[in-house]
C-alpha cells in the first residue's frame, strides 16, 4: 500500500529557500509547485507531484512530466490556480510556503484565498520564516504561551460579531470587530494558553517570531 497524502503543500514564488520547504514537509505531502515556486523545490531532492502556472517569471518552462501550463492571461493567481487543483484532487488541509514576500498585490491575494477556504470548512495556513497565517470562521483557536512570539488578529471580510480573546495581555469580551480596526494587533499569551473565538465572522491570525 502507498503513502497516504492527507495535506496539500503549495510552493509559491515568495520568500522562501530549500532548506525551509525541506523543514517543513512530510512524505506524507501532496507538493503542487506555483510557477517560479519549482525554482526552489529544484534546489532540494524532492520532487512535486504537479507543477502550475503560465510561466512568465521563469527563464525555461520545466521539462516535467506533471505539468499544467496556464494562459497568461487569466482570472487566478498561480497560486490560485494551485488551490483550485489541490481541491480537485480532493484535499482539505492546504500549507502554502513562500505565499509571502516580493509583490505585496501577490501576497494579499494569497491571504484571500486562505480566508476563502476557511470559510468553505478547509485549512489553509500561510507560513514564512517570520510568520504563520491561518483564518477561524465562526469558530475558536487554541494558541500555547510562546515569549518569543506575537499574535494579531484583524477581522476580513466584513464585520465580525461576539469576539474575544481570553489569556492574552490585551483581552477582548464578545467584541464587535471591524475590518477597519486593528485593535487585535500585537498581543501577548500571558497564560498557559490563548483562546480567541468569534461568534459570527472570520479572523486572520498572524503569528509573529520576535
Amino acid at each position: 500500500m502507498g503513502i497516504v497524502k492527507n495535506r496539500c503543500v503549495i510552493i509559491g514564488g515568495g520568500d522562501c529557500s530549500a532548506e525551509f520547504i525541506v523543514n517543513n514537509i512530510t512524505e506524507y505531502d501532496y507538493i503542487i509547485c506555483a510557477d517560479s515556486g519549482y525554482d526552489y523545490l529544484c534546489d532540494t531532492n524532492i520532487l512535486p507531484d504537479i507543477v502550475i502556472g503560465d510561466f512568465d517569471s521563469v527563464k525555461e518552462i520545466p521539462n516535467i512530466k506533471n505539468l499544467i501550463q496556464l494562459p497568461i492571461e487569466k482570472d487566478v493567481t498561480d497560486c490560485g490556480a494551485a488551490f483550485d487543483e489541490g481541491m480537485k484532487k480532493g484535499f482539505k488541509n492546504f500549507l502554502l510556503l513562500g505565499g509571502t514576500g516580493g509583490r505585496f498585490e501577490h501576497t494579499f491575494a494569497n491571504i484571500i484565498i486562505m480566508a476563502n477556504a476557511t470559510v468553505n470548512n478547509m485549512n489553509f495556513e500561510i507560513l514564512d520564516e517570520k510568520h504563520h497565517f491561518y483564518c477561524i470562521h465562526n469558530s475558536k483557536t487554541e494558541i500555547k504561551k510562546n515569549i518569543n512570539e506575537q499574535i494579531s488578529v484583524f477581522a476580513f471580510g466584513g464585520i465580525a460579531q461576539g469576539v474575544s480573546e481570553k489569556g492574552f495581555h490585551y483581552e477582548l469580551n464578545n467584541y464587535i470587530l471591524s475590518p477597519f480596526n486593528h485593535i487585535g494587533i500585537s498581543n501577548d499569551v500571558v497564560k498557559e494558553k490563548g483562546i480567541i473565538s468569534v461568534d459570527d465572522g472570520t479572523l486572520i491570525i498572524v503569528k509573529t517570531r520576535m
